[in-house]
């Protein structure tokens, strides 16, 4: 952990929250997105072919394909402002509630996922492999509880695309009918969808094992899960900020949380 941050991070009667997020599976949703509008990718890492597209140029305009270092960036960004938001999204619940806190990213990430291999630092103990083509640990998940959509959590690439596809069409998905929704005819809305055939799984699955083999991971270029922002809360020393900051420093929210929340005066002193 950043030194600046040990004062009160992870203090014992405080919150820590560490959103963490699955690239993997975001990987394999955008290979979806992009062939759902015409494009498979070109390995621009290792100038590789991925041999077998061919059969699949019914799909796909194989002579425009999209950059696998541009996709890997991509999906990168997209789930690190994910994470991001929900912390955001979280410090305003704080706010609201009366609690202090921020977000912030001073926390080493394979620390916290438990991937250094140090029992005194166990983290979050989450699966880590090591690969001499990698320059760091790739944590993958914690068997039962979070599985990253790749192996060693699935048999292969196209197991893990498999899962995927139940995951968003089959039972409890946003795209089966039974599932509840706001809508009027929420069956006929989440029905409508266009449910992956075997062509366009076989195709997703054949980029995705591509880049599992190249690389010995999933994603290729990026970690299997991401962990980057975290958000910290706990209680406000009012007395501190009235002492040292001019009015207005905390919200009212603050200044009546002790009482609204717990039934007690805010001050220590009081």
């Amino acid at each position: 952990m950043e030194g600046h941050n040990t004062w009160d991070v992870n203090v014992p009667g405080s919150l820590l929250l560490v959103p963490v997020g699955d690239l993997a599976q975001h990987q394999l949703l955008l290979l979806c997105y992009l062939l759902q509008n015409g494009y498979v990718i070109a390995d621009d890492v290792t100038k590789e072919p991925i041999r077998g597209l061919e059969r699949f140029r019914h799909l796909a305009d194989l002579d425009d394909p999209f950059p696998l270092s541009a996709l890997e960036q991509l999906c990168l960004g997209e789930l690190a402002v994910e994470l991001g938001t929900a912390c955001f999204a979280g410090m305003l619940a704080l706010q609201a509630m009366g609690l202090g806190g921020w977000m912030f990213d001073g926390i080493n990430p394979l620390a916290i996922l438990g991937a250094l291999g140090d029992p005194r630092s166990p983290g979050l103990r989450f699966r880590s492999d090591e690969d001499p083509r990698w320059t760091l640990p790739n944590p993958t998940g914690r068997p039962g509880l979070f599985e990253a959509f790749c192996p060693p959590h699935h048999a292969d690439m196209r197991a893990a695309v498999e899962a995927v596809v139940e995951r968003k069409f089959g039972p409890g998905g946003p795209f089966h009918r039974d599932t509840p929704g706001p809508f009027r005819d929420t069956p006929k809305v989440r029905g409508s969808a266009q449910v992956h055939d075997e062509a366009f799984k076989a195709c997703v699955a054949l980029q995705a094992q591509a880049i599992f083999d190249r690389f010995g991971k999933f994603p290729g270029t990026t970690p299997s899960v991401l962990v980057l922002m975290f958000l910290q809360s706990h209680h406000l020393e009012l007395d501190f900020y009235d002492r040292h900051y001019a009015p207005g420093a905390y919200l009212e929210t603050h200044a009546a949380h002790f009482e609204r929340w717990h039934g007690r005066p805010p001050r220590s002193s009081a």
